[in-house]
């Protein structure tokens, strides 16, 4: 366990301490360090990713429907648990339970402790987790339709989800990709996982750190603990396996997803409770995620 948390976790979390380091040099230049990381950096990843990859549809089918199942598990389970709170803190709870960090710590992490292999199925995670996020999470923070036409705009915009079709064209066609250009798109992937891990960390220099409350030791600990349990159940029931299921159960380990934080800001959620959320199940996750890797692993 203590190599897993020296070799696949502490290098992740270096990188997010350089990036709070940074923070009071770069933080409010966070919005152009996370368009370069969207809108350049993770497409190049998903593409040459895509490219390489040998992936089995009903694999994916099953993958998707492991990962769907335990979001629902998750909403009844916090809609359950937060029953009594207020409709703003409740929505908030519940959102923060069903959003995992697929991009900032799930790549690298995946990355790190899983291989090559690991990653084109954390991509595939991450993929669905961000359609979902800009479709589902403003209904369940505020319980107005997630996919308005706004919303959908915004998605179609995103190169990241362009990069897939367009990868797995490029992967079936008989014809090789120049050398020059596969270098490129190369060097310009190579810089996803640093760009998204100092995202993270400038996220975190700018929420600053609060004494936690109650609610948001229940919230982290539900998610960091409760959540790879449930993915872990509802990918065997699905029937995922080997390492298929390894990564489903690390995106339920996953801390709540920053872009909660966005979408609560936008949409008039409870912004206070997720951002501390965020933090701190991100913190407890430093200690969380080499157990669930050194058990599913």
């Amino acid at each position: 366990m203590l190599e897993i948390f020296l070799t696949s976790v502490l290098p992740t979390f270096l990188v997010v301490a350089v990036g709070i380091a940074l923070g009071p040099f770069l933080g409010s230049g966070i919005s152009i360090v996370n368009r370069l990381a969207l809108h350049a950096a993770t497409p190049a990843l998903v593409l040459t990713s895509l490219i390489n990859a040998e992936i089995v549809l009903t694999s994916v089918a099953r993958l998707y429907g492991g990962a769907l199942l335990a979001m629902i598990i998750m909403f009844l389970l916090a809609r359950l648990l937060a029953s009594r709170a207020e409709p703003t803190i409740r929505s908030g709870f519940v959102a923060t339970s069903m959003f995992g960090n697929a991009a900032n710590l799930m790549l690298p992490v995946s990355l790190f402790a899983l291989g090559p292999l690991g990653l084109e199925r954390a991509l595939l995670l991450f993929l669905l987790m961000q359609f979902l996020m800009f479709a589902v999470c403003p209904l369940v923070l505020v319980g107005r339709a997630g996919a308005s036409p706004e919303m959908l705009i915004r998605l179609a915009k995103l190169p990241v989800l362009w990069a897939v079709p367009v990868g797995i064209l490029l992967s079936l066609l008989p014809t090789q990709i120049p050398i020059g250009l596969w270098r490129g798109m190369n060097l310009l992937s190579d810089a996803a996982i640093p760009l998204v891990l100092l995202v993270l960390g400038l996220q975190v220099y700018k929420t600053g750190l609060h004494l936690p409350s109650t609610r948001t030791w229940v919230a982290s600990l539900f998610k960091t603990l409760v959540g790879p349990v449930v993915a872990y159940a509802a990918g065997w029931l699905i029937g995922v396996r080997g390492l298929d299921l390894t990564v489903l159960t690390l995106l339920g380990a996953m801390p709540p997803a920053v872009n909660i934080l966005i979408l609560s800001l936008e949409f008039g959620g409870d912004a206070e409770g997720a951002s501390s959320t965020i933090l701190v199940a991100t913190l407890i996750a430093l200690v969380t995620l080499p157990v669930v890797l050194f058990f599913v692993s």
